[in-house]
């Protein structure tokens, strides 16, 4: 009732005028002497600073009242809670500096009523009062003490390692943060992201941890300014945490986003100067665990946003990333793992710009990312998910190829097996799977070209691209023909027909039962592959269509085909 909250208020300031005449030789030299009013009474609207005499008195009855009113907070009736936490308040504002000798026990209330919705204003405002008065590096400890789950004293037995506990000391701590001034938390910001840097404190499946974490971050933002360019990468680490987290979650990272910018405009550089600056920092704070990684490990996800935020910059750690990507790709490891990593290399692979440093780095390691990475998981094994890997694997092989960082002399390194690899999965169970290789085969032709594939070389592979032209899928047999017509493009001027007459008569075959298909798509593909494989033999050719023109359908494309080869 604020008519009975202004009697109080009056009251308690006569009984603290009436000490102050009855003790004023006592006090005298507190008075003349007073310290400096604290900057908090200009922050919080309608606060002001109690007069001497009632903050001695509150001091030299704090310890008999507190402990009842911290036990207050714990009763089961919501309205002693609220009034408990607001009496706190009154109490902090007039104890000021002298509340440190109760710290660790009005800390861990404000623990508990900083997670209740109809306490967390008031206790927020409880915590910021704590900071004004007291310094960083005394309630530095109790806090990250409280965080790490290893209290001591009183509170030992009823702190531990818990989700709900460490996102309650998040939230204080970002209160405490507010209510600190610069220059002294500058002494404890090392320690501080530290502790925040460590598994049990940023690692949780308690999702409103990531909002105190957030809070917290935020607040250092604001309090520190400028001076957090000596930290800027571990709280980097943290943001890109975050942005991880929102990821995996499906939510919209645009906040964590606008804090990194923040992080980099602090610092007067660009985002990507920051990333570039902290790359391989970042890199090597994930690299000593990465062998231990699964499907479940929150670090996988961070080095995937760090990859592709990083963009461009990504080029200077490029041996310590394909390290980890060789590592976490074995066949020994969790299939799903697998799969994450070939989409998150394949997306690296896609979205680097072309002519830059990141570029040439991957092009230097694509050699190795095929022989190393990707062609072991190309190798048949038994199971869908098995199959699923495979998938995995050869998508990001074609985003490799499709980014032009393959170059010809590195293809003639991984020509043999990679090849043997393609053909082979030409046959997979998965029709996704059978399209992709069908479309990295045909880029591998066109890449290497005569130089790398000799007659003898394209004479063992067509027989299986005449396989797929029976595929229950028609985007693929679209694929095959125009795999089959690089392969035929490949064929020199000097090709000896006679020698490998069986070969042609096999193409010119089986090309021409596809002449027919029923699918006019497919009877175009067919007809144009047939124009870029006669020119190799004209009159063979026309005499199998003479040969199977009147069992066709419609003679009109057998009709077409002797019209471009009669007079050859």
């Amino acid at each position: 009732v604020p008519e009975i909250a202004a009697k109080s208020e009056r009251l308690f300031d006569a009984a603290g005028a009436q000490w102050e005449r009855e003790n004023e030789q006592d006090i005298k030299d507190q008075v003349d002497f007073a310290d400096a009013v604290p900057t908090y009474y200009g922050v919080l609207e309608g606060v002001r600073r109690p007069r001497i005499g009632c903050r001695i008195l509150v001091t030299r009855h704090l310890s008999k009242v507190l402990p009842g009113l911290l036990n207050d907070l714990n009763t089961w009736v919501d309205e002693t809670r609220v009034k408990s936490v607001r009496l706190l308040f009154s109490l902090l504002l007039c104890s000021e500096w002298q509340s440190t000798q109760h710290l660790e026990k009005i800390l861990y209330a404000l623990y508990k009523c900083s997670m209740e919705p109809a306490l967390s204003v008031q206790a927020d405002r409880c915590t910021q009062t704590l900071a004004q008065f007291v310094e960083p590096k005394i309630w530095k400890d109790y806090v990250l003490s409280a965080l790490a789950g290893a209290s001591s004293g009183e509170v030992k037995s009823r702190v531990g390692v818990s989700p709900v506990l460490c996102t309650s000391c998040l939230r204080a701590l970002s209160s405490l943060i507010t209510g600190s001034r610069r220059d002294p938390l500058l002494e404890i910001t090392d320690d501080l992201v530290t502790t925040l840097c460590k598994p049990e404190v940023n690692e949780s499946a308690h999702k409103p941890l990531y909002a105190e974490l957030r809070g917290v971050l935020q607040s250092l933002l604001i309090v520190l300014g400028s001076s957090i360019e000596p930290f800027s990468c571990r709280v980097l680490f943290l943001l890109l945490r975050l942005c991880s987290v929102y990821q995996r979650s499906g939510e919209n990272p645009a906040e964590i986003e606008g804090m990194i910018g923040q992080l980099a405009s602090l610092q007067g550089i660009s985002v990507e100067e920051l990333y570039e600056r902290h790359a391989a920092s970042l890199v090597e704070l994930l690299s000593g665990q990465h062998k231990d990684w699964t499907r479940h490990s929150p670090d996988q996800n961070l080095f995937g946003e760090l990859l592709l935020r990083s963009g461009p910059t990504c080029g200077e750690i490029m041996p310590s990333v394909f390290q980890i990507f060789r590592d976490c790709t074995t066949t020994e490891k969790d299939p799903e793992l697998r799969m994450t990593m070939f989409t998150l290399l394949g997306r690296l692979l896609r979205d680097t710009p072309q002519d830059t440093n990141a570029s040439k780095q991957l092009s230097l390691f694509s050699v190795p990312m095929i022989t190393e990475i990707i062609t072991p998981n190309l190798e048949w094994r038994a199971g869908r998910t098995a199959g699923t890997v495979r998938c995995a694997a050869v998508s990001a092989l074609w985003a490799l190829l499709k980014s032009n960082l393959l170059t010809r002399e590195g293809l003639k390194q991984v020509q043999e097996k990679l090849v043997a690899q393609l053909v082979s999965n030409l046959d997979d169970d998965d029709c996704a799977t059978r399209l992709v290789c069908c479309n990295c085969f045909n880029f591998v032709l066109q890449t290497g070209g005569q130089e790398c594939f000799s007659p003898d070389d394209l004479h063992k592979v067509y027989i299986e691209l005449l396989k797929r032209l029976d595929d229950s899928s028609d985007e693929l047999r679209v694929a095959v023909t125009a795999t089959l017509k690089t392969f035929f493009s490949l064929l020199p001027s000097d090709y000896n027909r006679e020698l490998y007459k069986a070969h042609l008569q096999a193409l010119y075959r089986g090309l021409l039962i596809h002449l027919d298909d029923p699918n006019q798509a497919i009877q175009e593909a067919v007809y144009g592959v047939l124009v870029e494989g006669g020119r190799i033999w004209p009159a063979y050719l026309c005499e199998h269509v003479e040969s199977v023109k009147h069992k066709h359908r419609s003679s009109l494309y057998c009709d077409k085909l002797l019209a471009v080869f009669r007079d050859c």
